[in-house]
């Protein structure tokens, strides 16, 4: 996927990780206008599909290669880099029980096959989406964005892991599927602007806002493909 398209698809987190953290969403949940509540949940499994898509695009280097490797490696790489982020989010916390669920390594990941892949994967995604809204959390990459991916990436491989070996995938019919795709979560990040400037009634409401502009803005780290930018760190709210 080309660097334009990866830093879009970032701000879109980024824009998720900041309205599902702890620090800002008591300011919108349960508040008028209610359908920015809907919208982003809307919003985090779009871009959880998105980003699924996103991984068997740049997967599928050879310009076609086999639906159910590639939906493997993207539910593989997603459930890892959660898992990691859950690892020291609980070890922080002091929560032992839960750190020793997620304290996996990639190989160890790489390892399970078929259905056991996928009970260890939703395992793990059920602990993110119950610790996302947790103090601090999101400051160590529990994000409603990355547990939103690796459902997208569950279900993909959900969908492929009992279809026979040799189905191919195009990568230049995912990347153009992904570039529309992209730009849908772009016009829906824009509509749910005008949502966000109405929670300017309260001094958490007007942190809110400040928040999401500053996810908003799009940094291009310069250059074609290769490695990914780093998504824009939502800004600390200050004390209250």
């Amino acid at each position: 996927m080309n660097n334009r398209l990866q830093v879009q698809l970032n701000m879109v987190g980024a824009c998720i990780t900041v309205a599902q953290s702890s620090d800002y969403k008591p300011a919108w949940n349960g508040k008028p206008p209610a359908d920015f509540g809907t919208d982003i949940v809307q919003l985090a499994t779009d871009y959880g599909a998105v980003t699924a898509k996103a991984a068997q695009a740049d997967s599928a280097t050879g310009g076609a290669t086999d639906a159910k490797a590639v939906a493997e490696t993207a539910l593989e790489d997603a459930a890892f880099v959660l898992a990691r982020a859950l690892a020291i989010h609980f070890k922080k916390s002091g929560d032992i029980d839960r750190h020793g669920k997620v304290d996996v390594s990639k190989s160890e990941i790489m390892k399970l096959r078929t259905q056991e892949l996928v009970n260890k994967t939703t395992a793990i995604r059920d602990l993110g989406t119950a610790a996302v809204s947790e103090a601090r959390a999101a400051g160590r990459g529990v994000t409603a964005a990355r547990v939103a991916a690796l459902t997208a990436a569950i279900t993909g491989f959900s969908n492929v892991m009992s279809t026979p070996r040799g189905q191919i995938v195009n990568r230049s019919a995912l990347l153009k599927e992904v570039e529309t795709d992209v730009a849908a979560l772009l016009e829906k990040v824009s509509d749910m602007d005008d949502l966000v400037v109405q929670f300017d009634g309260s001094e958490p409401g007007k942190r809110f806002i400040e928040a999401w502009k500053r996810a908003r803005i799009i940094v291009d780290s310069g250059g074609g493909g290769g490695t990914s930018p780093t998504p824009p760190t939502p800004p600390t709210p200050p004390p209250a």
